[in-house]
């Protein structure tokens, strides 16, 4: 027959040492669930921090692209890559430091083209929802980074005119080459 236990024995604490470790395990998972939750949603913070950051640089050296323009050239790239060697006038400019990807979603933006097939602007291609965007964003991809169109001057302007006619650095973008930022259109 087995003997009962007493509050002395050594095989009395087994059980509750058992009971106590399962408690901790139990209540440690779920403090590492909250905090892995705290985790992705500050990272996700971080990278719409740098998505702002990103498309505005982008956006400011579309606007830096365009204010640029020698008479009779295009006043938008092709490329984001010629926004980092603007090769249109002599010395060439620089208007980009980096062809930054898309920080959502890790790859290439979407690019935002005219009729010509110019970009105009930049968005992501995410679908999530940000987590603070402008008014009546939903998604990333509503969130536009981008440039309104200007018509280029004529060629035929700038021979007559001669090198004054030339932008300066200045322009139509140079006093707030973030302001458009986030905005939306209807048409991509």
């Amino acid at each position: 027959m087995a003997r009962p236990m007493r509050p002395g024995d050594p095989g009395a604490s087994r059980g509750f040492t058992y009971l106590a470790l399962l408690w901790w395990v139990a209540i440690s998972g779920v403090m590492l669930a909250a905090l892995g939750t705290q985790w992705k949603q500050e990272a996700m913070r971080q990278r719409e921090a740098e998505l702002v950051f990103r498309g505005g640089q982008i956006q400011a050296a579309l606007a830096a692209y365009q204010a640029n323009t020698p008479a009779g050239q295009p006043n938008l790239p092709l490329s984001l890559t010629d926004l980092l060697d603007d090769q249109r006038q002599d010395p060439a400019k620089r208007h980009l430091r980096r062809a930054w990807a898309d920080p959502v979603t890790r790859r290439p933006w979407g690019l935002l083209r005219t009729q010509d097939g110019r970009i105009r602007g930049v968005y992501s291609e995410s679908g999530r929802a940000p987590l603070t965007a402008p008014e009546g964003v939903q998604t990333y991809r509503e969130w536009l980074f981008e440039v309104a169109e200007i018509a280029p001057a004529p060629a035929e302007a700038a021979s007559s005119a001669g090198p004054a006619a030339q932008p300066s650095a200045g322009g139509p973008f140079s006093a707030s080459p973030g302001a458009g930022l986030g905005s939306q259109a209807a048409a991509r």
